[in-house]
């Protein structure tokens, strides 16, 4: 074996703008071959790495962001959003073909450009997908959607990992519709009852503290 012919684990992660532990997942999958030095280290082939990045940069990847309140949009959170995704595409050596942004929220069944993302996976016209968090995505159901989405060959791959405190304030607002909804077949939209358990219920979530101290200082909710 030529030993300069072969990389660690390491290196071939640092090359191909990923971490190790993507590279163990990729070789799981069939994705990229690994080879065994005698004292049972993983290498891989040059060859190998550069095959990955050949494929990697004929990919089709496209961006979605979102953000909930016309407030956020104005603020400039979804366009920080945009610029984050776009920065991390370009340090992974992904090429971006389209983005897709779009003020809705995230239990909002009725997303156009969430449902011209989907089309286009259906039409095998991309291969990933850029996302923040998983709830720019959904609020719920995401796993069917990621599901779906693999199905059809696209992976969504999630830049950061844990959201910060302050997002909670989107996730009480999607709760809030729930409860409103249901509340209104419960009590009928025009009933006294219906607004004396709405106005109840908005009044008790607005006075957590996680909500009061959330967006403080017109904080950028996605840093």
């Amino acid at each position: 074996m030529e030993m300069e012919k072969f990389l660690s684990i390491g290196k071939a992660a640092k090359l191909l703008g990923v971490t190790p532990q993507t590279i163990r997942r990729w070789q799981k999958e069939g994705k990229i071959q690994e080879t065994r030095s005698p004292t049972n280290r993983r290498l891989y082939s040059a060859r190998e790495v550069k095959r990955i990045l050949g494929v990697r940069t004929q990919e089709q990847v496209v961006i979605y962001a979102r953000v909930s309140s016309a407030k956020q949009k104005t603020d400039g959170n979804l366009e920080r959003q945009v610029q984050r995704l776009k920065q991390y595409a370009q340090d992974h050596g992904y090429e971006v073909s389209r983005m897709f942004q779009e003020q809705a929220s995230g239990i909002n069944e009725n997303r156009k450009q969430l449902h011209q993302l989907l089309q286009l996976a259906e039409q095998h016209e991309i291969q990933r997908v850029l996302i923040e968090f998983p709830d720019r995505l959904a609020r719920f159901g995401y796993r069917y959607l990621e599901r779906f989405l693999s199905s059809h060959g696209v992976t969504v791959e999630v830049t950061h990992k844990t959201e910060p405190k302050s997002s909670q304030e989107e996730l009480v607002n999607d709760l809030l519709t729930i409860i409103t909804v249901f509340s209104a077949r419960l009590y009928g939209k025009r009933s006294q009852e219906f607004r004396q358990k709405a106005k109840q219920l908005i009044n008790e979530m607005e006075g957590g503290e996680t909500h009061a101290n959330a967006g403080e200082n017109g904080e950028d909710r996605y840093p």
